[in-house]
């Protein structure tokens, strides 16, 4: 498997662990966990449209054949005349968004929001250009 590969692999895995819900912990009735995934499914798909938008692409599996075939998302946004370092802000917008969230879940410390708050900028840049 080559670097970006696994840079990007590492930047999904960190994306899903930060946007966990405090509900995994915890007991919930069904009523609160269907329209907690039915949010989150309606979340997800806006932040797939912002992503496909902000790299200029029309479809995920167009993204995910440019991503297969070794190209970063700096390389698709360039490829479609786009600005890669939006893509970086969108991203770290939106996990800064999920860290805020879990904050004021509780379902992190204040420590551990700031110490992944502090990194994000530079592991989603890393992730974004591949390095």
């Amino acid at each position: 498997m080559n670097r970006k590969r696994i840079i990007i692999i590492c930047t999904l895995l960190m994306a899903l662990s930060i946007g966990q819900s405090s509900t995994w912990g915890s007991r919930a009735n069904a009523a609160f966990a269907s329209a907690r995934a039915s949010q989150v499914q309606d979340d997800d798909a806006s932040k797939d449209d912002e992503l496909l938008e902000t790299l200029g692409v029309s479809s995920e599996e167009q993204l995910y054949d440019a991503l297969y075939n070794g190209q970063t998302l700096a390389d698709i946004a360039l490829t479609n005349k786009r600005d890669a370092q939006a893509v970086v802000d969108l991203q770290v917008a939106q996990l800064t968004k999920q860290l805020d969230q879990r904050l004021a879940n509780k379902s992190i410390t204040l420590e551990q929001y700031q110490a992944h708050k502090a990194e994000l900028t530079q592991v989603v840049a890393k992730s974004v250009f591949g390095q």
